[in-house]
Formats: C-alpha cells, structure tokens, sequence
C-alpha cells in the first residue's frame, strides 16, 4: 500500500470518527423530544372524540346566558343600544368637526396677527420716518426765521400754532430765540415758554 493511500484511508476515518459524534448527538435529540408530539396529538386525539373540543355549543350557552332575564325584553335592549350607539357617533363626529374647526380658526387667527404685526411695523417704520422728515424741516425755518429780524419772525410765529413755533424756537440758537421772544406779544410768548418747560 503506497503513502498516498495511507493518507488517504486516514483522511476518511477521521472524517468517519468527527460524524459520529454528530449522529449520536442527533439520535438523543429524537429519543428525547419525539416523544412530546406524539403524547400531545394523542391527548388531543382522545379529547376530540370524547367532545371536549367542541366549544360551539359552549359558545352559544354563554351567549344565551348573557342575555337570559331579557326575555321578551331583548328587542328593546338592542333598538335601546343601538340608538344610543348611533348618539354617540353622531356627537363624536359633531366634536371631531368642532376640533377641525377651531384648528382652522387658530390658523386664521395666528395668520390676522402675522398681518396685524406686519402692518404696525410698517406704520411705525413710517411714523419714524416722517418724525425724522419733520425734524429736519423745522431745523431748515429755524435757521430760515434766525436770518429774519426779530420782530418779523415773531410776527409770523404768533400766526401758527404754539406747538410748531415752541418747536422752531426750540431749534434757534440762543441769541435769536431770545430777540424772537422779546418780540413775541407777552401771552404768545408766555405759553411758547409754558410748552418749552412741558416738553424735551
């Protein structure tokens, strides 16, 4: 017998000693746990033909006895739950169209205050802007009334109203708006003096 052989009636033994175990193992999982299905269809077997599994009868006799003092009050009981099952479908759907309702009127609502918010920004972008416009043209007759002699600049102050020549005189320089209010008549000047203690 050449090496080769050996080598090779060798490999197959070992091949034979390493499924042997394997078998073993497999024959004593079935000599253990074959014998559970077949116990459980036999008692399932036994319990059907003695009728043990039969629990329509069952079923019914339960179904009877739940409604066994009814007597001839069964048709009334059900048109009874059936109303009161139609009434709280009919409010559940009256509820679920009040909630998609007042979802809508919470996005309605917080879209008209999205808009509101825009719109006084804007107002109060304006209002800025022609405080500002405001400002500068009544820098622009102060120094206008400044380059006039005294009494012609209160000659024509007196004839407009006290908040606007308080505002005019408030922007002259000191020298001029003095002149001014020397000219001025005593209670034109008093409350042009009164309106420049009250505001900044």
């Amino acid at each position: 017998m050449s090496g080769t052989d050996v080598a090779e009636k060798q490999g197959a033994e070992g091949e034979a000693d390493e499924e042997a175990p394997r078998k073993g193992t497999f024959l004593a999982f079935l000599r253990i746990w074959l014998p559970f299905p077949v116990i459980l269809g036999g008692i399932l077997f036994y319990q059907f033909k003695s009728g043990q599994l039969d629990k329509t009868g069952q079923a019914e006799e339960a179904v009877q006895s739940v409604f066994e003092g009814a007597g001839s009050e069964l048709p009334q009981l059900l048109e009874t739950l059936q109303t009161e099952r139609t009434e709280l479908q009919r409010e559940w759907e009256t509820l679920r169209f009040a909630e998609e309702r007042i979802a809508i009127e919470h996005g309605e609502i917080a879209s008209r205050k999205a808009e509101v918010e825009d719109l006084l920004n804007r107002v109060e972008e304006h209002v800025k802007v022609m405080e500002s416009e405001r400002g500068q043209m009544l820098d622009q007759l102060a120094r206008v009334y400044e380059t006039m002699k005294p009494d012609e600049a209160a000659e024509i102050l007196s004839g407009i109203d006290v908040d606007t020549s308080t505002d005019i005189i408030r922007r002259m320089k000191e020298r001029n708006a003095a002149g001014v209010m020397a000219s001025l008549e005593p209670r034109a000047a008093a409350r042009i003096s009164q309106r420049m203690l009250r505001r900044p």
